[in-house]
Order: structure tokens, then sequence, then C-alpha cells
């Protein structure tokens, strides 16, 4: 597999191997390159994550979001056979910077089980990149759910 992976969104990733990770590919806001739809959340627990923001502590609903994606997407794909062919690929979503989004779920899973640094990135048209962090306490719960094995 690759070993330069990135993550970003769709609004502030301008150029390079972008591959949208989103249920809707990115067509909501005109994207129109490529596509690994088996990385995007399934719509049933995005759907209960989402009416639940405000409704429980935010890191507990962010807690059954992962736990849900790790379930129903991480433990169920080949990460290295989706990405096999990919240079260097700029994997987005809709979210920005350190916004909770799925894209933070998987970098950290890609890092866990491939050893692979993946950097959330923000690129311009002049190549211009800058760094964005990823909210910590993602790697903590992952590590947790999948020491915990939760059923698949």
């Amino acid at each position: 597999m690759n070993n330069r992976i990135f993550t970003g969104n769709y609004e502030e990733c301008k150029v390079g191997n972008l591959i949208s990770i989103s249920g809707d590919r990115g067509k909501s806001v005109g994207f129109k390159g490529k596509a690994i739809p088996e990385l995007a959340p399934k719509r049933a627990f995005w759907n209960i994550w989402h009416d639940n923001i405000g409704k429980i502590p935010e890191e507990e609903n962010n807690r059954y979001y992962i736990e849900q994606y790790y379930k129903h997407v991480l433990s169920k794909v080949d990460i290295e056979e989706l990405l096999k062919d990919e240079k260097d690929p700029i994997l987005l979503c809709f979210e920005k910077g350190q916004d909770f989004c799925h894209r933070h779920v998987l970098a950290e899973y890609i890092e866990m089980t491939y050893g692979i640094k993946v950097r959330d990135i923000k690129i311009d048209e002049n190549l211009n990149i800058e760094e964005n962090k990823r909210p910590e306490y993602i790697k903590r719960i992952l590590k947790d759910v999948i020491s915990r094995k939760i059923e698949r």
C-alpha cells in the first residue's frame, strides 16, 4: 500500500489525487472525481448520530459513531486493496479541519493498522499545503473499540 495517504475536505483540497469517501460521492458540493463509497459511513447509524447532536454529550455521541463505523465499515473492508492503485490519495469528506468526521476515524485506523502516517491537509491550486490536527480523543476511543472487538 502507498506509504503516503492524506485526508481533507472538498472545500479545502483543490488539487491532487482527490477521492471522495462520502455517501453521496461529493455530488452535493459539485465534486466529480473518483470515489470509494465503501469507506462512507452507513446512513442508518449516521442518522442516529446526527439526530443526537446536542441531545447527548458530544463524546458519547461520537463514541457511538466510531463504534458503528468500525463495526459496519472498517472491519469489513480491505483498505489495502481499495487503495492499492492510488498514488498519494487525498481522501475527502465534507467536514472542515478538526470537526468530527469519519475521515479522522479512518486516518487513525490506517495509522494503527498499517503504520502509515495519515496527514489531514488543506492544499490549494499553487500546491501550498497546511496540515490540520485531528481531534485527539478519536484515537483513544478507536483503540478501545478495537481492543473490545466490537461485534461485527
